[in-house]
């Protein structure tokens, strides 16, 4: 979970976390690559990563995703926890040469699973990273329900 930092110490390290999910991401693809894009699904104790690679002609490069990201992205997850709002579901970094870079953070909507991980990670998941019941979303919601682990 988020840890007392002030804001400005915050703000460092999600910052240091970026920078470090790029540089070993740009490690990790070979030469020549035109698009780097990682979707990370993350839930407590649970974690999935997908890695893409486009080169420059389009075609795809088979990469793994670094561990050096895929352990900053679960500690980035910790460290932007809020309380009014939970933690984010999934995420994604993307990045274009040399090492342009946009994040999306999704709090909202099912991450699709695939296979489906048990509502037991999610109401674990939910223990430890609690959001107010308006912030619970429906679809996690009746995961939960017909788990009859109510949210």
């Amino acid at each position: 979970m988020a840890q007392p930092w002030d804001p400005q110490a915050r703000q460092q390290r999600y910052d240091e976390l970026l920078q470090l999910i790029g540089g070993a991401l740009i490690s990790a693809a070979p030469q020549g690559w035109r698009r780097i894009d990682l979707i990370a699904r993350i839930a407590e104790g649970v974690q999935d990563f997908g890695l893409t690679v486009i080169m420059n002609d389009l075609s795809y490069a088979e990469v793994n995703p670094p561990a050096q990201a895929a352990q900053a992205l679960v500690e980035l997850r910790g460290l932007m926890y809020d309380p009014d709002r939970g933690a984010w579901f999934s995420a994604r970094y993307m990045m274009n040469p040399p090492g342009e870079f946009q994040v999306f953070y999704n709090y909202e909507f099912d991450p699709l699973w695939d296979p489906p991980i048990p509502p037991a990670v999610f109401k674990h998941d939910l223990e430890t990273y609690a959001r107010p019941a308006d912030k619970v979303p429906d679809w996690l919601r009746r995961v939960l329900e017909q788990a009859g682990t109510p949210a």
